[in-house]
């Protein structure tokens, strides 16, 4: 019996040595891992003498993301068109990440507004991490506690990869605008300082998202959420201002019936004092007046003297008071400064938000936490144009668009929107939410109590990511740009911004920009079988009809794409009968955008 246990032991103690050897070997390589990691902290604190330094988890993707090239699908069934000669606006289905990589090769520098409300990481709002250091316990990511250890960082690693992307795409008089609460509030004012320079921020905006306290909360209801903007480059960026409402105009009167129109009596001295300007002024009975004790006139003599003449001082009703230059409406700024504190009666709260989604699905929930309506609207009219290029890469329920529809419809503007929404499961929120809400919005819809609102409009196009060859930008073998070349269309469409595909066949594609009145095309010949190329040929210059463009006729711009190993240089002698055509090379420059941005 005891012979017996001593063998057992003996057994038993082998195993675990076996066992413990591999722990102790994948223990090991863990512990290399982390050391590296370790030392290029180590290195970047020394190298950055003050910012925000944290463990840059590498992320990871879904297979065919990190192994294949991104490009974009149109759905041709989810198209829109409901009047308007607007370019239409885009959604795209998918992972924001593949899906800012194609952005970067057809938007670069194009994007005049992005507005993003990416998750909070609160802990308990399902924010997932996909640690590529742990594939084989997690391979689909799990949603990261408020106790994990490395929960900051993978939220910042997560982000700082997308806003990268992202301020490749702002214009130079671009701006971002980052929905945010205290979770994560601290960390991404610096991460944006290290993204997009300190000098560039603007404003740090508070938007009171609720208005009555919650009781139930042991010290304080939060009531607030924070919105970060930042510039592309600060010193273009140019601010119109908020609409005048008649609460600041109804202080402008016409007292002495002024031809510039109504004004209003502004202050005539500052301080603190500025010698030149405190002198003695005579009123037109004979008072005489000098700034009071500490204060200087607001203006120079010479200046004074030319506004007396110009008659824009004002005496007072006797004509004896102390003057006062006339600030006419007419003169003022167009738009009133904004200010970085936004009540909810001005801009909506949570629940508007949510009553405005319930009513366009006829009172369901479909979305937890949606932004209101009139706070992205706010955000447009202060930094968009009416022609502007509007991003949201988080679009959760779609409001983005909502508002930019909204605003056009309000001051007949053009802009057009682009909304980036993955899946998330089964439920694809992209389709059933942002895309669905969006539709009702366009084409008319009947709310919760039964009644039919009128639809706003507009034409979109419903695209999602996919993926060709069988490696990553940087190793793409020949194979893989022959594939890319014949698969790329609706990204080159994209990028010119031609998104009605009007040919397609087994040799070239082509877009125009207008359905029924283009002015621009994009003809795509991507195939190595150059004996097409005459038929080709022939199909761009029947496009070649001279368009009635404010009162005078013009020839389409044609930018015509060819699969080649080089430059498209060889081909110039095909096109020698036809004029406004721009020859561009595939798919290299492709690769060399998706390689740049991956380094």
């Amino acid at each position: 019996m005891t012979d017996r246990k001593k063998d057992d032991t003996v057994q038993t103690g082998q195993t675990l040595s076996s066992d413990s050897t591999q722990d102790t070997t994948s223990l090991q390589i863990r512990i290399r891992e982390l050391e590296k990691e370790i030392a290029r902290l180590h290195t970047q604190i020394k190298e950055q003498r003050y910012g925000l330094t944290w463990l840059d988890v590498p992320e990871a993707f879904e297979t065919e993301s990190e192994n294949k090239i991104p490009i974009l699908e149109e759905v041709k069934e989810k198209a829109i068109d409901n009047g308007g000669e607007t370019t239409p606006h885009i959604i795209i289905e998918g992972d924001n990440y593949p899906a800012l990589s194609c952005l970067n090769y057809t938007h670069r520098g194009k994007i005049d507004v992005i507005y993003i409300d990416p998750p909070y990481n609160t802990g308990s709002d399902g924010f997932t991490y996909k640690d590529k250091r742990f594939l084989k316990e997690f391979p689909d990511g799990s949603p990261v506690p408020k106790d994990h250890p490395l929960r900051h960082s993978y939220w910042l690693s997560f982000m700082s990869k997308r806003l990268d992307l992202a301020k490749n795409l702002l214009s130079d008089k671009g701006v971002i605008f980052i929905s945010i609460d205290d979770n994560e509030q601290a960390n991404l004012k610096l991460l944006c300082n290290k993204v997009f320079g300190e000098p560039n921020f603007i404003a740090q905006i508070i938007w009171e998202r609720a208005y009555a306290p919650v009781n139930l909360k042991k010290h304080f209801s939060e009531s607030h959420d924070y919105v970060l903007c930042y510039a592309k480059k600060i010193d273009d960026l140019v601010c119109n201002g908020l609409p005048r409402s008649d609460i600041q105009n109804k202080d402008y009167k016409n007292i002495d019936n002024d031809p510039r129109g109504p004004w209003k009596a502004g202050n005539p001295s500052v301080g603190p004092a500025v010698e030149k300007n405190i002198y003695e002024i005579t009123s037109p009975s004979g008072r005489k007046m000098l700034p009071p004790s500490g204060r200087s006139w607001l203006y120079t003599k010479e200046r004074f003297e030319e506004m007396l003449a110009d008659n824009r001082i004002y005496w007072g009703k006797d004509g004896n008071s102390i003057w006062a230059p006339k600030m006419f409406l007419s003169e003022i700024k167009e738009g009133v400064t904004p200010m970085t504190i936004w009540k909810y009666n001005e801009v909506g709260h949570s629940q508007d938000a949510t009553k405005e989604l319930k009513d366009i699905f006829n009172g369901n929930a479909l979305f937890s936490y949606p932004k209101s309506v009139r706070l992205i609207q706010r955000i447009l009219e202060l930094y968009s144009q009416n022609t502007s290029t509007i991003l949201d890469f988080f679009a959760g329920s779609g409001t983005t668009l909502h508002a930019t529809m909204k605003l056009n419809a309000e001051d007949g503007g053009h802009r057009q929107c682009i909304l980036v929404q993955q899946r998330e499961g089964d439920n694809n929120i992209c389709e059933n939410v942002t895309y669905e809400r969006n539709r009702r919005v366009m084409c008319g819809y009947t709310n919760s109590k039964g009644e039919q609102v009128e639809g706003l409009g507009g034409r979109l196009k419903y695209y999602r990511t996919a993926f060709v060859g069988k490696n990553a930008s940087h190793n793409a073998t020949d194979a893989d740009r022959v594939e890319l070349a014949h698969k790329a269309g609706y990204l080159l469409s994209m990028g010119e911004n031609t998104l009605e595909e009007i040919a397609h066949t087994d040799t070239y594609q082509i877009f125009a920009d207008n359905k029924g009145n283009a002015t621009m095309y994009t003809a795509i010949f991507f195939t190595e079988n150059y004996a097409k190329m005459p038929e080709f040929v022939a199909e761009i210059e029947k496009l070649q009809t001279f368009k009635e463009t404010k009162n005078f006729l013009s020839l389409p711009q044609i930018n015509v794409y060819i699969f080649c190993w080089g430059t498209p240089d060889i081909f110039e002698s095909e096109f020698d009968n036809l004029r406004g055509i721009v020859l561009k090379a595939i798919p290299q420059p492709i690769l060399d955008v998706y390689k740049s941005i991956n380094q």
